[in-house]
């Protein structure tokens, strides 16, 4: 589509399944914006809204688009339009929990009037926003009632899904399940719940790696390298002669697995984990699945095949069709763990610091080192693709930090390896490509193997 061509406009209300709805819109291949905002507000003046976003994208949701519903089918006739609706008390319960007067508080007068304007109020009121949904759903129904072809009723939260969706736009529908995006008791999960398991984890861990200690703290460096080989040779000289240690680690590694399912379990039963050691469940079945935890531990995975090394790392992501949505990275022997949520900013605690932000790095703020010999002053290491003795989910989070740069790619990586760093690194304003489809990389694909990655 083009700014000379029709449109697609989501007109449910906010709460209502506008985010799943924008998530299978981009699936399709719409070039879609969800929650454009606004910065000023007129009843019915189409100036409220930036016209260049509209005339630069094929398909829109949330506000302020359903406040100029009609005013958006005059200007662009031939439009789709699609009204999302959601059973009344779960939608009561989202709105409740959303739009509170904290909220209210860091709102402009743009987006106080449109408020004011749908439910009569800019803060949760039962009575006014039961009042303003049920006016608002019947005026759409009213203004189209003479029109079945250019508008859909669509319930996110009920059965509608891909056919009802694809079969008004006349598109076929995908092989995926449909998104289930900003489902609420997936965005009541609290991130600090998850960098709570992952330490609490790790210090089932750190008696047996607590003793590592990296080179000068030169991750990735060719010292790191050597003494790391030597600490490798030395103790699988003693587990020949001793017996014991490699044993000890996989029981190790169990206890850390089990703590994680439990807790995990604890903040949401219903999504099923998906590591190294509990990946068989069939791929018709966990085609199904809109949501799933990618866990990571100590000789769980593939990524600390090693574990002699001090990077290992406990990784748990989640998945949310098919994107990482949160993810943490904990390093128990160096006490450090990597956290982001998508949306929002990335972090790093070290010991028991404050929480710092990772800021965006770009690869002209820094030196690079071309080599791992390289005696360059400046911070940034380089790391050779497929170094099996380097922490894949660790590098990339030094990545994000702007310590380490990757050249050129990164392979033989699984899916539970990258997951939570991925999430680190789109918070801190990089990608990870799939080299195969130049895409975003994606999750809880047939084979769990990923593509060879490009971070840009």
């Amino acid at each position: 589509m083009n700014a000379s061509q029709s449109k697609i406009f989501g007109i449910g209300l906010s709460k209502t399944g506008t985010t799943s709805l924008a998530r299978a819109l981009e699936i399709l291949g719409y070039k879609t914006r969800d929650y454009l905002g606004v910065t000023k507000y007129s009843p019915g003046n189409l100036t409220s809204i930036d016209l260049d976003e509209i005339n630069a994208n094929d398909a829109f949701t949330d506000t302020p688009i359903p406040s100029f519903y009609r005013e958006l089918d005059k200007k662009y006739p031939g439009s789709k339009f699609i009204l999302t609706v959601r059973e009344m008390d779960g939608w009561l319960k989202s709105c409740k929990k959303q739009f509170t007067q904290k909220l209210a508080d860091k709102q402009d007068e743009a987006s106080i009037n449109l408020f004011m304007d749908l439910y009569g109020c800019f803060v949760f009121d039962q009575e006014k926003f039961i009042a303003g949904y049920e006016r608002f759903v019947n005026g759409v129904l009213q203004y189209f009632k003479d029109r079945p072809d250019d508008l859909l009723v669509f319930d996110v939260t009920g059965s509608d899904g891909w056919d009802k969706l694809c079969s008004f736009l006349g598109t076929p529908a995908p092989d995926l399940p449909f998104p289930m995006a900003n489902v609420t008791q997936i965005r009541w999960i609290n991130i600090n719940d998850l960098v709570a398991i992952t330490r609490l984890a790790g210090k089932k861990a750190q008696p047996q790696y607590s003793k590592l200690e990296p080179t000068h703290g030169k991750v990735g460096s060719l010292e790191l390298w050597l003494s790391s080989y030597w600490k490798l040779l030395i103790e699988k000289m003693s587990n020949l002669i001793h017996g014991g240690p490699p044993g000890m680690r996989r029981a190790t590694a169990e206890k850390v697995h089990k703590i994680i399912l439990r807790r995990l379990s604890e903040l949401n039963a219903r999504i099923p984990v998906v590591s190294g050691n509990t990946r068989n469940v069939p791929y018709s079945e966990r085609a199904t699945w809109n949501h799933l935890w990618l866990v990571d531990v100590p000789e769980a995975g593939s990524s600390s095949i090693n574990s002699s090394y001090p990077d290992f790392v406990i990784s748990i992501a989640l998945i949310e069709d098919r994107r990482p949505i949160m993810g943490v990275v904990y390093v128990p022997a160096l006490d450090k763990v990597y956290y982001a949520q998508a949306g929002s900013n990335a972090f790093v605690i070290e010991h028991d610091k404050d929480p710092v932000i990772i800021t965006q790095h770009k690869e002209n703020d820094v030196k690079i080192s071309h080599t791992m010999e390289s005696k360059s002053a400046s911070p940034v290491e380089t790391l050779k693709p497929n170094q099996a003795s380097f922490n894949h989910s660790l590098a990339m989070c030094m990545v994000a930090e702007g310590k380490l740069m990757i050249s050129p790619l990164l392979d033989g990586t699984m899916e539970w390896e990258t997951a939570g760093a991925h999430v680190v690194l789109n918070s801190s304003g990089r990608k990870v490509i799939n080299t195969y489809t130049r895409k975003e990389l994606t999750y809880n694909k047939e084979r769990f193997e990923n593509a060879p990655i490009l971070i840009s």
